[in-house]
């Protein structure tokens, strides 16, 4: 016999009927609920557990390492003491800037640079009263940048894409240059060399901002561009430009000749050779150490680290400054090509790695001491507006010239590249308080220039906190959408994508 019950039909058996509550077993929600937040709860734990065992460790060393340093000095490393106060700063611009990257994913050097004005304003640091310490550093940052930076160049790129890098790397840089020398000589009334001066660090785009989110992006397609490579080679180049042009002006400006021929010939010449010294460095690490030797990857990082710090402090020591930032430029990229041949990837290996870490430890510190030469008072209000709108104009050009300096790619690729080409940071941060500093320890000789060093720096760092978010979170957000090809071009270009068979979708390569 059958019956029907809520429309299902059952077998009836010695007249029982099942119902349908008989059937389906009971689920208790609650409890599943509760095992859920359970296991998230574990999952959190477990996977936040690396991370604060990190934190703690790092805490404990660096007790330990204060602990030496003021049981060897002393007062000087007392709670109070110079160098304390000094070491303080740079560990909270590190922390500031974990957290802020972690919160909002922006890049820690803007947390970083915000501490440093802070400890500025509060009376606890001002890098202007530690001139001769400043300096020292500011000659370690652009080894330590540049060399990072270099080692990821591919050389067979370069050669076959040479027109575009040239081109991009170059022209926006110099329009922007003219651009603002006239700018800052009418508006501001800079001299015309200290307006070159602002020009050379201002014009640099800060390719570090951008390539986390280029190296991402640039997974989502597989076209011809090589985006890392595109942005960091020509922003490479701009960046050369930045160091070498600034060394010859700030050399031209500070150090006093009694023959004028040879500071033009210098000036003429220090790019030239800063290029010819990296290059022959590097082709000498192509030979020494031996890849044999037991101790082969120390010897090579330590061969172009010491290398290159030789040769900026000695540049710098007689005259050439510039030559010794050129000079890394084109050591570690041409170190990097000779060492690929003998099996190391490019920039995964050892040397780049050791760069990565020095980076990571001295950023905090170049932005938090830069932050402590700014100084905010009622006087700066109208530099500060008419550097805006400078900022704005100079930003407007250069993004309409890198735009056409970018002729063989799409419109969206073209708009990409715009959005990297925004931020101006580190080169920023590295060099613009060195004017200030070397006037503080002139005794004198240059304290009529003091009011456009100043004014530089303002103008600078100005730059910096408007342009590095707009143009970390365009590079960011935007760059899935400008770098990933539509539906439409998905089956008219057979090059970047296929099809696996009559009825699956289309899937990227």
């Amino acid at each position: 016999m059958f019956a029907v019950i809520d429309s299902d039909v059952y077998f009836i058996k010695e007249e029982e009927v099942k119902t349908p509550s008989d059937v389906i077993p009971t689920i208790n929600i609650d409890s599943i609920d509760k095992e859920e937040e359970r296991v998230k709860k574990k999952t959190w734990l477990k996977s936040a557990t690396p991370a604060i065992v990190h934190y703690i460790t790092l805490f404990i060393i660096g007790l330990c390492v204060w602990g030496t340093l003021w049981s060897a000095w002393g007062d000087g490393w007392s709670l109070n003491g110079n160098w304390f106060r000094i070491a303080i700063v740079g560990v909270v611009a590190w922390a500031s800037g974990q957290v802020l990257q972690g919160i909002t994913s922006l890049p820690p050097l803007l947390a970083a640079l915000f501490t440093g004005i802070i400890a500025r304003h509060i009376g606890f640091l001002d890098m202007r009263h530690h001139a001769d310490i400043d300096i020292f550093l500011r000659k370690i940052y652009p080894v330590i940048i540049l060399g990072k930076g270099s080692l990821a160049w591919n050389v067979n790129y370069m050669k076959r894409n040479w027109r575009q890098i040239i081109l991009l790397g170059t022209v926006p840089w110099t329009t922007e240059v003219v651009v603002l020398t006239v700018c800052v000589h009418y508006f501001l009334g800079f001299p015309w060399l200290w307006g070159v001066l602002l020009g050379s660090i201002y014009a640099s785009v800060s390719c570090p901002v951008t390539m986390p989110s280029v190296i991402k992006h640039g997974k989502l397609t597989k076209g011809a561009v090589e985006w890392p490579q595109l942005i960091c080679t020509a922003g490479g180049l701009d960046t050369a430009l930045s160091v070498g042009v600034y060394g010859i002006t700030y050399t031209y400006i500070f150090t006093n000749e009694d023959s004028d021929v040879y500071r033009l010939v210098k000036a003429g010449l220090t790019l030239f050779v800063g290029a010819a010294l990296g290059f022959v460095w590097g082709t000498l690490a192509k030979l020494v150490p031996d890849s044999r030797d037991y101790y082969v990857t120390e010897l090579r990082v330590l061969f172009v680290l010491i290398g290159g710090l030789f040769g900026n402090y000695f540049t710098g020591a007689i005259g050439w400054g510039g030559t010794g930032g050129v000079a890394v430029l084109v050591c570690n990229a041409t170190a990097a090509s000779h060492w690929v041949k003998k099996g190391w990837k490019l920039n995964q290996n050892p040397a780049a790695t050791v760069y990565r870490i020095l980076w990571s430890g001295l950023e905090p510190l170049v932005f938090a001491y830069t932050g402590t030469f700014f100084v905010i008072h009622h006087s700066i209000s109208e530099t500060m507006l008419v550097g805006l709108g400078i900022l704005f104009l100079c930003l407007t050009i250069r993004l309409l010239i890198a735009f056409m300096m970018c002729w063989n790619l799409k419109l969206k690729e073209k708009l990409y590249v715009c959005c990297t080409w925004i931020p101006k940071s580190v080169v920023e941060a590295v060099l613009c308080p060195l004017a200030i500093s070397t006037i503080k320890l002139s005794q004198g000789s240059h304290s009529e220039e003091l009011v456009y060093a100043e004014d530089l720096m303002r103008l600078v760092v100005q730059a910096i906190i408007i342009t590095t978010p707009i143009g970390f979170l365009l590079t960011d957000k935007l760059g899935p959408l400008l770098l990933t090809a539509s539906p439409k071009n998905i089956e008219r270009d057979p090059k970047h994508y296929r099809r696996k068979s009559n009825s699956e979708p289309v899937n990227e390569i």
